[in-house]
């Protein structure tokens, strides 16, 4: 079906830090971020740091509000640690639900389910009886740049194969949009001055915690538990913990280089 286009998402990733204008703000610096966090650096780009370790961009601001609905939950983490966390292939998708897309070079409307998925809404009567008689202002063009962050899937036949409200529902975090594995965690290993990234992580009891180097020298994960081999740039050593706690490590080779997980039920 052909509608309306809607030209409000004319921005470009390139002007990504002007739709996060609002961000640049004073706020004091934290290295106290965890999984499921937003963080951003003295930039104005914000991120969605998750259990993977990696970072996720929201390729604009109309992405971001579909998830949150103001910035008070971003926290500022030096720009070290930050660039120390590894950008992720994917970027951050409409919250499913939330609202129709369309594509700019594509006259057809599109629902976002789980995991980025675009099922084709093949008519007027079908749209409106999913998002009532104001369908038309629930619809947003998505810039060509942003396309490839999404994937097609199978088209709407009726109501009852998409229903916007239980699909919000059962996805109120990125990390379920992503499905990503909330039983492992991932702490990425810096320089000697950004340390371990983050430095202190809670996890819950069988959450296996990996650490990764993304460092060029070579580091030692040691703590009470057991000691890793020597990592090499993206050597990877992981331990399960079981047991309710608060466990420090180190690293062997870089004695100043500490950190902390805290285990709970």
């Amino acid at each position: 079906m052909k509608m309306t286009r809607f030209t409000g998402l004319a921005t470009l990733a390139t002007t990504l830090a002007l739709s996060f204008a609002p961000l640049a703000s004073h706020a004091a610096v934290t290295t106290a971020f965890s999984p499921g966090d937003l963080i951003k650096g003295s930039g104005d780009t914000v991120y969605y740091y998750a259990t993977d370790g990696y970072r996720y961009v929201f390729p604009n601001a109309k992405t971001y509000f579909t998830w949150f609905k103001d910035f008070s939950g971003v926290k500022q983490i030096p720009d070290g640690m930050l660039s120390t966390l590894p950008l992720a292939h994917s970027n951050v998708t409409y919250r499913p639900g939330y609202k129709m897309v369309k594509v700019t070079t594509d006259p057809k409307t599109y629902v976002v389910d789980q995991g980025g998925i675009l099922r084709h809404v093949p008519s007027e009567q079908l749209a409106q009886t999913l998002y009532g008689l104001s369908w038309k202002s629930n619809i947003d063009d998505v810039p060509d740049a942003y396309f490839m962050n999404y994937r097609v899937g199978t088209p709407l036949l009726t109501a009852a194969d998409f229903k916007p409200a239980d699909v919000m529902t059962q996805t109120t975090t990125i990390a379920q949009d992503k499905k990503l594995d909330g039983t492992k965690v991932t702490i990425t290993i810096g320089t000697v001055s950004n340390g371990f990234v983050p430095p202190t992580v809670t996890v819950k009891t069988g959450t296996s915690v990996t650490w990764t180097n993304n460092d060029s020298s070579e580091h030692v994960v040691s703590g009470n538990w057991g000691t890793s081999p020597s990592l090499k740039y993206q050597g990877t050593y992981s331990y399960t913990f079981n047991s309710v706690g608060s466990f420090d490590y180190t690293d062997t080779m870089h004695t100043v280089m500490k950190g902390t997980i805290n285990v709970v039920q």
